[in-house]
């Protein structure tokens, strides 16, 4: 009997987790459980409980977030912590709203500016008819010419005005126009550990509202950072670790990437069609730019650049942001790299001729798609390796080395979106 009984656990744990067979030979992509995928403090908390449940799409995770604020969703284990800590950050804020020290800085505060941009956020195109879920997309052969999203920009000399005010039209742009209150709205990003130019449309719509009442109640951030109260020790790894998008006004963030994509020796046209892309919210486009940078001295980085261009999701922009700073890890403490080439996906070939395709996914089953990849003639090479930010089915692990891939799972990418 408890053989039985420890054989239907068994089954029942499988029934969720297990890749199904296709009549094609093929595995579909699962459903996993929540708690074999991260820790527990990501998966319930104040204000907030993840769904048990876990599908894959598209080599990412989809997790749901049902919380006090709202339900969310979030595609990838990297953006389940950003988004966790979004809500930690809600609660914080909806307990700073009601201390005396803001309800006196709400008496003293001013009517908001806003400018003419209110209304040009530019939301997300994930469900445009013909657009995959996940990123599974970006590990196919791209045909540049044909598959541009977006219209280049003119290529005419920009004013730094013009240049900014194109920072409110990305998703996650500020839209109050007031000298100072930037800077503010940023600080308090800080204390709370968000992302300033979240794309989280609740989290940002309060930071704007909060952040005002600080700035124009003259109420320092300080003071409003002090009343925070830390979730636990465990998040305060999900932070923003690229202090640039705290410490530089958004105008120059917008400059600098512009002017390390310009360092890349790519086209004109195409360097304005990534800037003018509104999937990349300014977080984004600024690890792209300084992972650009990291390897300024590889040749091919241009052909980044107009792979760059073509995303059309921000599941799309974050893959590619993280994908160039994990091949910038590899060239400057695991092998240097001599060139990098973006046939989709990007890939980089070391001085000694290995092929390395970055992954930043939660994992990859035996599809299609993965064996189409796995298969492809033009990424042979006497080494080559998949470094992967999660894991592989163990289907597909067998099969991509049957075919002559070195498979690295789980490697830590935290640090480099």
């Amino acid at each position: 009997m408890k053989a039985l009984i420890a054989a239907l656990s068994t089954l029942a744990l499988l029934s969720t987790s297990v890749e199904a067979a296709s009549p094609t030979g093929f595995e579909a992509e699962p459903v996993l459980r929540a708690q074999d995928l991260v820790a527990p403090e990501l998966l319930k908390g104040p204000h907030f409980k993840v769904d048990s449940q876990v599908p894959v799409k598209g080599f990412l995770a989809r997790f749901t977030i049902r919380s006090d604020f709202g339900t969310f969703e979030a595609h990838g284990i990297h953006m389940l912590q950003v988004r966790v800590r979004e809500v930690v950050a809600l609660g914080q804020l909806g307990e700073m709203s009601k201390t005396k020290q803001f309800a006196d800085a709400a008496g003293r505060a001013a009517a908001r500016p806003v400018t003419s941009t209110v209304n040009l956020v530019v939301h997300p195109v994930e469900t445009i008819s013909g657009i995959p879920d996940g990123v599974g997309r970006m590990y196919d052969r791209v045909k540049l010419g044909t598959q541009k999203v977006y219209e280049s920009a003119t290529t005419k000399d920009t004013s730094d005005s013009e240049k900014a005010a194109d920072v409110s039209k990305r998703v996650g742009g500020i839209t109050v126009s007031a000298l100072g209150y930037e800077k503010e709205r940023r600080d308090l990003a800080k204390g709370l550990g968000i992302d300033p130019y979240t794309t989280n449309e609740v989290l940002a719509k309060k930071l704007d509202d909060m952040a005002w009442v600080a700035f124009s109640g003259r109420m320092g951030i300080q003071t409003v950072t002090s009343i925070f109260v830390p979730y636990s020790m465990a998040m305060s790894a999900v932070t923003i670790t690229n202090t640039a998008v705290y410490d530089t006004p958004a105008g120059d963030l917008i400059n600098q990437a512009q002017a390390a994509f310009v360092a890349t020796g790519a086209p004109d046209a195409t360097i304005a069609a990534l800037m003018k892309n509104p999937q990349y919210s300014l977080s984004v486009l600024t690890a792209l730019a300084q992972g650009c940078q990291r390897l300024s001295r590889v040749k091919g980085v241009a052909s980044v650049v107009a792979f760059a261009s073509i995303a059309r999701t921000q599941d799309e922009t974050r893959l590619v942001a993280a994908a160039v700073n994990m091949l910038a890890r590899h060239h400057e403490s695991v092998q240097a790299l001599a060139q990098l080439a973006a046939p989709g996906p990007i890939i980089g070939r070391t001085i000694s001729g290995a092929v390395v395709v970055p992954a930043p996914v939660d994992y990859v089953a035996w599809t299609a798609r993965a064996g189409g990849f796995a298969a492809r003639e033009d990424l042979r090479a006497q080494s080559r390796t998949v470094w992967l930010s999660g894991r592989m089915s163990p289907r597909a692990a067998k099969e991509f080395k049957a075919r002559g891939w070195k498979v690295d799972e789980s490697y830590s990418i935290a640090a480099e979106r």
